[in-house]
């Protein structure tokens, strides 16, 4: 038994190391790929909702299977435009008031500097103007542009892919195998419920942004509806992306407070609180699986890799969970740790 000691631990220490190696072999296709696969992800995740849609009018209504295809790709494709023109036609016209907005923000600070110095305390105020006209967040957002181009761009490849899928899924053989089945079930009514709550949030926060009249307002609605796509983190950015328009416009008066106050609601109700309700289990990851896969795709896939995520890893997941020799990788995702 002492002689195969030192041969177990050597296969086991080659286990780990061919296994480390395949998985930055594994992140550099990713990495390298990502312009393609992207828009293919999306796609596979865009069609799963698509077909989703189709049964509920097939079931519910009793359309035929053409005219039940036929709506649903409206809808989304009209959906989709809507919120691409959207994007387009915000930051356009808050391009338009950038110059604006960054004397408004020179003039606020002149205003502190001289309420400061009433107090004895001295701060360079030509020294802050200057850094404040150089200040580069202005020329990044000049360079949006170009990302939306690039995201016209993606939602081509996107369409494309999504006419293979199309076309395929009428001489495809229904689905039979389990794994395939829960991953596209779990995916599905991920991506559905994380829509509907998206879009609730992302109409009440633009009723409490026009409804204090704060500048942009269209502008934070949308990203308070996409960001709360993003899990966990999104919701914070989303609260804490109108502050600083806030402080110019109100200062830290009680209109400041009072917008925060109401936002940070919002996203907890229907974050914490309804989302999860409609979820169930979900997709059965443990927080600290969702932030690191955060991580994870953030760094290799970029934005997009924040959106995608959650239900990429709840696919990997469930992959694991069918494998014997992987299974114990998925309980660890899941937050069940192995006796």
């Amino acid at each position: 038994m002492r002689s195969d000691k030192p041969f177990y631990y050597y296969l086991k220490a080659s286990a780990i190391c061919l296994t480390i190696i395949a998985a930055g072999v594994v992140t550099a296709f990713l990495v390298y790929t990502k312009t393609l696969l992207i828009p293919l992800v999306i796609s596979v995740f865009l069609y799963t909702i698509l077909t989703q849609i189709t049964l509920f009018l097939k079931h519910k209504f009793s359309f035929p299977s053409w005219l039940a295809l036929t709506v649903s790709i409206v809808l989304c494709a009209a959906f989709f435009a809507g919120v691409i023109l959207f994007t387009v036609n915000s930051v356009g016209g808050f391009l338009k008031g950038a110059e604006v907005y960054r004397q408004n923000l020179i003039d606020t600070i002149a205003d502190i500097t001289s309420r400061l110095h009433q107090h004895g305390v001295t701060l360079d105020q030509k020294f802050i103007e200057t850094y404040l006209r150089d200040l580069p967040v202005f020329n990044w957002l000049k360079n949006f542009g170009s990302k939306v181009f690039s995201l016209v761009s993606n939602t081509t490849l996107i369409i494309l892919f999504m006419t293979f899928f199309l076309l395929g899924s009428k001489k495809a053989p229904p689905i039979t195998n389990p794994a395939i089945k829960e991953m596209l079930s779990n995916v599905s009514v991920y991506l559905s419920v994380k829509l509907v709550a998206s879009l609730a949030t992302g109409f009440v926060a633009a009723a409490i942004l026009f409804g204090f009249q704060v500048k942009l307002a269209a502008l934070f609605a949308l990203f308070v509806f996409l960001l709360n796509f993003i899990p966990s983190v999104g919701s914070i950015i989303a609260v804490l992306l109108p502050t600083p328009v806030l402080f110019l416009q109100y200062g830290l008066g009680p209109q400041f407070f009072a917008v925060v106050g109401l936002l940070s609601a919002t996203e907890f109700v229907i974050g914490n609180l309804l989302e999860p309700r409609f979820l169930g289990e979900g997709m059965d990851l443990h927080p600290a699986a969702i932030v690191s896969s955060l991580i994870f795709w953030s760094l290799v896939w970029g934005v997009p890799g924040a959106f995608l995520s959650v239900p990429i890893t709840a696919s990997i997941k469930i992959v694991l969970s069918k494998i014997k020799h992987t299974r114990p990788v998925a309980e660890f995702l899941a937050g069940r740790l192995p006796h």
